[in-house]
């Protein structure tokens, strides 16, 4: 690539580097650290999650606007090669002066990356990247970068990040004045339908989300793995966002969608869960070789991505309320399964300490008013707890909080919002 398109794109996106409006302090900032000079700094996840905004706040903050910065994702570097790098070092230097940190964002775009941060390692630079191929990204630490490097894994925002983003704080949700209750409680009525994705938070159009699944459909999949099906592909990945949470197998899929074999299937979702739109929950088995064999639940990583993705179909609240938990419990990095009772009855969660015992289990239940339903979910849980030896469990709802005793064991009816917050 020539090194005066190089130039051009390094000087419009340094002029880039003003953070947005609206921009929030991210709860995973103050998990990161400017590292050593010896160490490279990760943070992966799904497309316009914000992981270049929180990068660039926090060299903004160590470094002033002292660090080079480039955005792989740009059409012009479509060409760019790792011998390249050099040219893009010289460009740094005769923009910038000499600096001795570096942002990288989407770095996997680039074969050789890990070379050329290997070398600014060598030669005393703070380096930090952003990705959102989990599947390149730790081939290629493992292989040249192993044990220099940090990754941390962002999602889109938390309920907490999306209230500051509305410019309201939360410092104690036990003692909250009704009226503050009533506004929470109506802007997680919109988190819950419409996620915590930053630009569509911030006011954007609906039509980004359905963006963001479109970009990694044709770059992050199709173009990288020469996918020959993709409309197949899209098919398969929308019929898992629209519903979200419910069991899967490969077998079934393939099925469903007339694909000769559950490889395929697999693979698809494989590819999804590499580019941190979807993960996958297996169920609490004691024996590790049935893991495989039993059905898993896909769960999309946000919710405006399934309401977009469903195209005005009726969703269940209670599946997006449980698919809110999911993404929640692997944003606080939480080992977690769904559980089945002997009987055939679900609990939607069961946590795990790391010693692999179940610490709590959780269940979401959204129409407490239907007694039918309410008394459905809260024997499933107490089932599971006594099968577990738990003592407490949590149920979610929409509204309700309550505390009952039932045969020695306590379960806790708590607001989603107020578990989302960590309190509950």
């Amino acid at each position: 690539i020539q090194k005066e398109i190089i130039y051009a794109v390094v000087k419009d996106q340094r002029a880039e580097l003003v953070l947005p409006q609206g921009t929030v302090p991210r709860e995973l900032a103050g998990k990161i650290a400017a590292g050593g000079s010896r160490t490279a700094c990760i943070v992966k996840g799904v497309r316009r999650c914000g992981k270049s905004t929180l990068l660039k706040q926090l060299l903004l903050r160590w470094f002033g606007e002292k660090f080079f910065y480039v955005n792989f994702d740009d059409e012009r570097l479509a060409g760019f090669e790792a011998s390249d790098f050099q040219k893009l070092m010289e460009v740094f230097i005769g923009l910038c002066g000499n600096q001795k940190a570096l942002l990288l964002d989407e770095a996997q775009n680039v074969k050789g990356w890990e070379l050329f941060v290997n070398r600014m390692l060598r030669e005393g630079y703070f380096v930090f990247l952003t990705g959102s191929n989990a599947d390149l990204l730790s081939k290629e630490l493992g292989t040249h970068l192993t044990g220099r490097h940090l990754d941390y894994q962002l999602y889109p925002f938390s309920f907490g990040e999306f209230l500051l983003l509305k410019n309201v704080g939360v410092e104690n949700p036990d003692a909250l004045a009704t009226a503050q209750r009533a506004e929470i409680a109506d802007l997680f009525k919109v988190y819950l339908e419409g996620g915590g994705m930053p630009e569509y938070a911030l006011g954007g159009e609906e039509a980004l989300l359905g963006q963001v699944v479109e970009d990694i459909v044709q770059k992050d999949i199709v173009k990288r793995y020469a996918i020959r099906k993709p409309n197949e592909l899209r098919s398969v990945l929308k019929f898992l966002i629209s519903n979200s949470g419910n069991r899967i197998t490969f077998n079934g899929l393939a099925k469903h969608f007339g694909i000769k074999s559950p490889v395929t299937t697999r693979k698809y979702v494989g590819y999804a869960e590499e580019t941190y739109l979807l993960f996958l929950v297996e169920k609490y088995e004691r024996k590790l070789k049935l893991l495989d064999k039993n059905p898993k639940k896909a769960y999309c990583v946000d919710n405006g991505i399934i309401s977009r993705l469903s195209y005005g179909l009726s969703r269940n609240v209670g599946f997006m309320l449980e698919s809110l938990a999911a993404v929640e419990l692997k944003r606080r990095g939480e080992k977690f399964f769904y559980y089945v009772n002997a009987n055939g009855t679900e609990t939607d969660f069961v946590i795990l300490n790391g010693a692999k015992k179940i610490t709590s289990a959780l269940q979401v239940c959204t129409d407490v008013v239907n007694t039918d339903t309410a008394q459905r979910e809260e024997k499933a849980l107490l089932q599971t707890m006594e099968a577990t030896g738990l003592r407490e469990g949590t149920v979610l709802t929409l509204e309700h909080w309550e505390e009952k005793k039932i045969k020695g064991k306590t379960l806790r009816y708590v607001p989603a919002w107020k578990w989302l917050l960590g309190k509950g």
